[in-house]
């Protein structure tokens, strides 16, 4: 015979996430989809200071959720853009 197990109640962890990925934002703001995160980062290797300018280097990550990204997670947050036909 089978029957129905009610859904467990999230772990306290978890349902902070979920309630932060909840939160209404602003058309256009990056989220992470993983932790709710807003932060992004990009790391780049190389970069100089040339005539008091900063002059990018090698971009080894970009666009990734800077939480994640402290965790060792590799998380993009750039929202992904369907090509038209």
């Amino acid at each position: 015979m089978l029957t129905l197990v009610p859904p467990a109640e999230l772990a306290p962890k978890q349902a902070f996430i979920e309630r932060i990925k909840a939160r209404p934002r602003p058309d256009g703001m990056w989220q992470c989809n993983r932790c709710g995160s807003r932060a992004s980062m990009t790391s780049e290797c190389g970069v100089i200071t040339k005539n008091g300018r900063k002059q990018r280097g090698t971009v080894i990550v970009k666009d990734v959720c800077a939480t994640c990204w402290k965790q060792d997670i590799h998380s993009p947050m750039r929202p992904k853009i369907e090509r038209i036909k």
